[in-house]
């Protein structure tokens, strides 16, 4: 996907250098190499940092879709906005969860345990789609999960929950969710499924307190 993305970014500045000022203008030809080294730079960096290529992607689209005018100030400003974007990211680390975000987290769990589950679904979707790297990503997914399954939305439910587990298999809340949602199952008659998703907690998660009850459950059976 980022090798994809990359490609395509190329050609998208590719194409807003090479409209039609180039053809009209042969005395800019000789800065072509010059620009071409410094997109080449601007690539080798966008490597480093593959989470935000999508992005980024919108906003080489924005600025390649551009037409008429100077085209080479077009691609100037737009090195300069990645470059920025590129040093925010980098100044803010690559992991942690910014203020805006735990806000919004902190505000949907407020409205979960007051029982304003749509609310706090439109909330916690938010944090967990919107910034997927935060530290509270998985913990927002979780209780969207929640939310549904309390609003009846059972499917929706079992589907984030086995979201937990394979887009944060370290978390914490992994073993719960692959629990609930085999309860889910169990309450909707689907023992086979319920037992898939035991046995993936047992091995996966064999310290887990999850793993513990369902050993011991099974074991008295």
């Amino acid at each position: 996907m980022k090798t994809l993305l990359l490609s395509v970014a190329a050609v998208l500045l590719f194409t807003a250098c090479w409209g039609g000022q180039w053809v009209h203008s042969p005395g800019r030809v000789e800065d072509i190499d010059a620009r071409t080294a410094e997109i080449s730079q601007l690539l080798d960096s966008l490597k480093a940092v593959s989470d935000q290529n999508e992005i980024l992607l919108r906003a080489i689209q924005a600025q390649a879709g551009m037409r008429g005018g100077d085209q080479t100030q077009n691609l100037l400003e737009l090195a300069d906005q990645l470059e920025r974007m590129l040093s925010l990211r980098d100044s803010s680390g690559s992991t942690g969860t910014p203020a805006g975000v735990q806000t919004a987290y902190e505000e949907a769990f407020r409205q979960y345990q007051q029982g304003g589950y749509s609310v706090a679904a439109d909330g916690f979707l938010e944090v967990a789609m919107g910034s997927p790297d935060a530290d509270v990503a998985d913990d927002a997914l979780y209780y969207l999960a929640l939310c549904h399954q309390s609003l009846g939305e059972t499917h929706r439910a079992v589907e984030e929950l086995a979201a937990v587990y394979y887009k944060y298999p370290s978390s914490e809340k992994a073993a719960p969710a692959l629990a609930r949602a085999a309860a889910i199952y169990s309450a909707n008659s689907a023992a086979a499924e319920m037992h898939r998703l035991e046995t993936l907690i047992l091995e996966s998660y064999p310290n887990s307190e999850e793993a513990r009850l369902i050993a011991g459950r099974r074991s008295g059976q």
